[in-house]
């Protein structure tokens, strides 16, 4: 752990709270420093996560780095993460939720629920919070907070303002206001509250709740995981939501943020006691979807009866153990409900997979993991033999032989569209690297199979990636990771060639250096070794093969002609400053209206590199301070246009970088007052706190402090109590230069201001005296002329006793 070269927070750290979620420690932790951003604490440990941070995006190699940062155990971070892990039973990857596997749409990652009862009983985020199936606190029955009640913004992790406060309502001063407990939600109330903590102690982050958990289930449920019952009782609790409950199969499980709105706390209540009340409980579940019978007028049978309840026996998400308590449970409860004269039939068994080289559709698509609809169009090319009866409506069947190669290219297959997004290149750029054999095409009948004009082969296209990392040379750690591949291409007249680019970095001809090594932007992760030469290279093969340009510039194109994320062009658009030909995935511009917003606009790109801000919002305050306001804004300090010509005007008045900035060395820790006046009055500029600090060399946090007294007092505070009588002192010790420093210190006590003898002592130590070898307080200077003298080899006026003046302050005035 050592070799990471963390710092660990000068603060003391809050100890982890059990059942705490990972998040909630950092945000607890990052309240007690001078952060105020998550991603910002996190980024001196050297995690920066993709996208949101969350206990799925951060890794478990990282938590050394966290564990150091925030004084805690590893263990208690490595417990708090979500890995990604795999169900025994199905395909798709679930997240491990303190011991227990649920799907990733089960996980809320974005926004914060918060209960105010219970940050009143004790101020800490639980984990069990973000459990999106879980809208109510579990041990106050209050119903989750999600919007600020005076604001009317989601609470999310952006901010650091504590567990307890909303991070958009701040006061002037950029301090919380808005306190959460002082919002409490109702409560709600169950008419079942054995079902309903057993369906919240199946995930809870204790261990012993889960257990008593498993003490409830049925004996057939015995060799299910919490992971298999919790999955059954969102199954089971789907088919009684009101808007579903008129279908006549299996309706599926909420999967989106939205879905979860509707999914109240009385579903989870029902199908907890389905599970755990034997015949009884599930009647009363069934008897509540019986009730609703008539409404399912196209259905008949048991799919009449229960509705999507019965098609949960077929539900391939379920483990084998929860559907076959099903199908016992279900043809239980038709055998108990017979005299009601209903329609009946036998539910089917869960039966193993057949084997056999003739595979109807289900099987083949169970076996090779292709999709039904995949397996239809490759029968429908005759590239595959297939069997079945003389009837239309007959099943097809196929030779699983036969089938086993194309499946295999079917899953290296990558439409161009993917192919595109992965590369970052236009349409024309990707098919002149497959014409070039530097990536691979695909040909029938998979492309049949994927529906798709074009495929290509996924393993030369992730091959091309790694050929390029594994060619970068690892980067200078000090090097900015703004200076990037992406970037440098800016600079280049559009269009960019970057299928040269990429042919010059795979034969050597360009050298890059390994910036990082996550993403999706394969261009942000390397950057040119030379820039220089990687423009010259660039533009020799520009003038080799010069671009037709179009009339029409794709989305690509258009982002690098207006120096922009990919991402952000269709925001220029929206705004209302870029036209597009036509709307879709497909959207191109006409390149005169692109070419002409470049010439009219900037964009915070191009403005961060011609400044010597390094932070977005710093240019922005600073253009606001000298009277300049976005024309456009897609919210509020989020992507602001700004006029050319005005950024133009005002660019040679920008301040100078860091590293022109002369910072003045100060023998004492104490910041003089004129220096304290001239950086507040920065501040009040509008430039940003770290950014003053930076370049006066003070403390960011004094800075804040400062700023802080003068909005109260109208002044800085003193840099002490001897601040201001610098002149009198000198003149004192001019006028006697053998008084002692003691005898002095009585002196100024009685006649000014009463002040530590230490303080003193190294108060005119600061103002530059020292005592020289007759006794005599004397100014040391560095003799800058005494080292020119001896460059030039002149003799240097005085007796040459190095860096002190021996001569009597008195006399040296009356001979000046």
């Amino acid at each position: 752990m050592s070799d990471l070269k963390i710092r660990p927070f000068a603060a003391d750290m809050p100890k982890p709270i059990e059942g705490e979620s990972l998040l909630g420690l950092f945000s607890r932790a990052l309240e007690r420093t001078a952060i105020d951003r998550l991603k910002r604490g996190l980024a001196l440990a050297g995690v920066q996560p993709f996208g949101n941070p969350s206990g799925v995006s951060i890794s478990e190699k990282q938590a050394d780095a966290l564990a150091i940062l925030f004084k805690v155990d590893r263990e208690d971070i490595v417990r708090r993460l979500h890995p990604r892990g795999s169900f025994d039973h199905r395909s798709t990857a679930p997240i491990d939720f303190f011991g227990t596997k649920l799907r990733t749409q089960y996980l809320e990652t974005i926004f914060r629920r918060v209960s105010p009862r219970a940050l009143a009983l004790s101020p800490y985020h639980r984990a069990i919070w973000d459990l999106r199936p879980l809208c109510f606190d579990p041990t106050t029955r209050e119903r989750l907070l999600v919007t600020c009640p005076v604001c009317g913004e989601k609470l999310r992790w952006w901010f650091v303002r504590g567990p307890t406060h909303c991070e958009t309502c701040v006061t002037d001063r950029g301090f919380p206001k808005t306190d959460l407990r002082d919002f409490p939600q109702p409560l709600l109330e169950f008419g079942d509250e054995e079902a309903i903590d057993f369906v919240v102690d199946l995930v809870n982050p204790d261990p012993k709740k889960r257990e008593v958990a498993r003490t409830r289930l049925p004996a057939e449920l015995a060799e299910a995981s919490n992971s298999d019952v919790f999955e059954a009782v969102i199954a089971i609790a789907s088919c009684f939501r009101p808007e579903f409950i008129r279908k006549t199969i299996f309706v599926g499980r909420p999967l989106r943020a939205g879905d979860f709105e509707g999914f109240t706390p009385d579903l989870l209540e029902i199908a907890g006691r389905m599970i755990i009340g034997g015949r009884d409980g599930f009647a009363a579940g069934t008897a509540r979807l019986r009730a609703r019978m008539s409404e399912r007028k196209a259905a008949h049978g048991l799919f009449a009866e229960v509705g999507p309840l019965a098609g949960t026996v077929n539900d391939r998400s379920l483990a084998p153990v929860v559907r076959a308590f099903l199908v016992e449970s279900l043809q239980r409860d038709l055998t108990d409900t017979s005299e009601l004269g209903l329609v009946r039939r036998r539910l089917g068994t869960v039966k193993p997979k057949s084997g056999g080289p003739w595979l109807n559709m289900q099987q083949a698509h169970e076996l090779f993991g292709v999709s039904k609809h995949a397996l239809q169009r490759l029968a429908g090319t005759g590239m595959v033999e297939t069997r079945r009866a003389d009837t239309e409506q007959s099943p097809v069947l196929m030779n699983r032989d036969e089938i086993a190669p194309f499946a295999a290219l079917y899953k290296d297959a990558m439409d161009e569209i993917r192919a595109k997004a992965a590369l970052r290149i236009s349409t024309a750029e990707l098919h002149e690297l497959a014409d070039r054999g530097v990536v691979e095409r695909i040909e029938e009948p998979v492309k049949s199979m994927l529906d798709s004009k074009t495929v290509f082969r996924a393993s030369s296209v992730n091959a091309l990636l790694m050929a390029i990392k594994k060619r970068a040379a690892p980067a200078d750690p000090a090097r900015s990771i703004r200076n990037h591949l992406w970037n440098a291409a800016r600079r280049l007249p559009s269009p960019v060639p970057w299928t040269a680019i990429i042919e010059l970095i795979l034969s050597g001809d360009i050298k890059v250096e390994l910036l990082r090594d996550d993403g999706n932007e394969w261009r942000k992760w390397v950057a040119p070794a030379d820039i220089e030469a990687f423009e010259t290279l660039v533009r020799l093969e520009q003038a080799k093969r010069p671009a037709a340009l179009g009339a029409w510039v794709t989305r690509i194109q258009a982002a690098e002609m207006l120096n922009v994320a990919e991402s952000s062009v269709w925001k220029v658009a929206r705004a209302g400053f870029l036209h597009s030909k036509r709307e879709g995935r497909g959207t191109v511009y006409r390149r005169s209206d692109v070419a002409a917003a470049a010439r009219k606009f900037i964009f915070l790109p191009e403005m961060l590199e011609r400044s010597p801000f390094k932070v977005e919002h710093e240019v922005g305050r600073w253009l606001k301070s000298v009277g300049i306001e976005p024309l456009s804004e897609w919210s509020k300090s989020v992507f602001p246009i700004y006029g050319r010509a005005s950024f133009e005007r005002v660019v040679s008045s920008l301040p100078p970088a860091i590293e022109d900035v002369e910072i003045e060395e100060r023998a004492a820790k104490r910041v003089p007052t004129d220096v304290r006046r001239k950086a507040v009055a920065e501040v009040k500029t509008g430039l940003s706190v770290f950014f003053v600090a930076r370049r006066l060399g003070v403390s960011a946090k004094a800075l804040t402090a400062w700023v802080a007294h003068y909005n109260e007092h109208g002044e800085v505070p003193p840099a002490g109590k001897l601040d201001g009588h610098e002149d009198y002192i000198r003149s004192a010790i001019e006028a006697d230069p053998s008084v002692s420093i003691h005898a002095f210190w009585q002196a100024f006590k009685k006649d000014k201001v009463k002040v530590g003898y230490t303080i003193m002592s190294k108060f005119i130590a600061d103002l530059g005296y020292e005592r020289d070898a007759a006794g005599r307080l004397v100014r040391r200077s560095v003799n800058l002329n005494k080292k020119v003298a001896d460059h030039a080899g002149a003799a240097l006026p005085g007796d040459g006793r190095g860096d002190v003046e021996v001569l009597d302050l008195r006399t040296r005035d009356a001979a000046e």
